[in-house]
């Protein structure tokens, strides 16, 4: 709906007076009753039940609010169904907007629904446009509609269309040992404890987020022609010996070590970033050679 919206408030529909031998004095627009909110379904649907943080999309008709009426429906004043044009947006986080205003009214009534799902819902002016004032908006199809002033109560009847889960991205907690995946088995003589051999590596920080939980990447050696020289129990964090221990030449294994097989509480500075204090680690160890 393009209509010009203008903002109406107390302060601003103040008019002062000024006579003879009198101070000033002010009149302000009468609050309209409000009434309370309502919500009455009259269809139900199936399929998805929207929830906060879903994406739906459906169609309004909005009219005034009108207390002589059974039904409570005065002058249309918007419709998307007029305009052959779904409004589509995610329910219950505050961000559905109808003309630039946060719908409060919109989120309560449709958190619930199911695509095919109809609801007539009561709107007192504090859960719509509130003191905000919107002109009539241009004819539709021979359909004509009424201006909104300030503090209006309205009426909204809602046709759900379609509701689309949102994405969990499901956070797995790190492991408290450090586990080894094979990726490829070697063949040949198995490391054990005090082998000396080469061996291709990265490094990531942990993310639960992944699939991989391979997060930021912080150390490399995979596309280097140099490889990392390794005696198996010295000179390496622990865990990343206990990775390398069963391998054989051409083994391929992926490690996940916690912080007390790592680093522990000392964060690191490497060639390619940083690791900090506390991080549990996952590596793709290669063993290359024996040396």
């Amino acid at each position: 709906m393009k209509s010009m919206l203008k903002y109406v408030a107390a302060a601003a529909c103040a008019v002062a007076l000024v006579a003879c031998g009198g101070g000033p004095k002010t009149t302000t627009v009468a609050v309209a009753p409000q009434p309370d909110y309502k919500l009455t379904t009259t269809a139900t649907g199936t399929g998805n039940i929207a929830e906060a943080g879903d994406t739906i999309v459906f169609n309004y008709v909005g009219y005034l609010y009108d207390a002589t009426k059974a039904d409570g429906k005065g002058a249309k004043v918007e419709s998307s169904v007029d305009r052959n044009q779904p409004f589509s947006g995610t329910v219950g986080v505050g961000a559905l907007k109808d003309n630039g205003v946060v719908m409060t009214g919109w989120d309560q009534a449709l958190l619930g629904m199911q695509a095919g799902g109809k609801r007539t819902a009561v709107l007192p002016a504090n859960l719509a446009y509130g003191v905000y004032a919107l002109d009539a908006q241009a004819a539709v199809n021979g359909n004509t509609y009424a201006a909104i002033p300030a503090n209006s109560p309205l009426v909204f009847d809602f046709e759900m269309l379609s509701v689309t889960k949102k994405v969990t991205i499901p956070s797995v907690p790190p492991p408290t040992v450090t586990t080894i995946t094979d990726v490829t088995v070697g063949t040949g003589t198995v490391v054990t404890a005090g082998s000396k051999v080469n061996v291709r590596y990265t490094g990531w920080l942990y993310d639960g987020t992944r699939a991989n939980f391979k997060g930021t990447q912080f150390d490399s050696n995979a596309t280097s022609t140099t490889y990392l020289q390794v005696t198996v129990g010295t000179g390496v964090i622990a865990g990343f010996s206990t990775g390398l221990t069963g391998m054989q030449v051409g083994g391929k294994r992926t490690v996940i070590i916690p912080p007390d097989q790592g680093y522990g509480a000392t964060a690191q500075t490497t060639s390619n970033g940083t690791i900090p204090a506390n991080s549990t680690l996952v590596f793709d160890i290669e063993v290359i050679s024996f040396q």
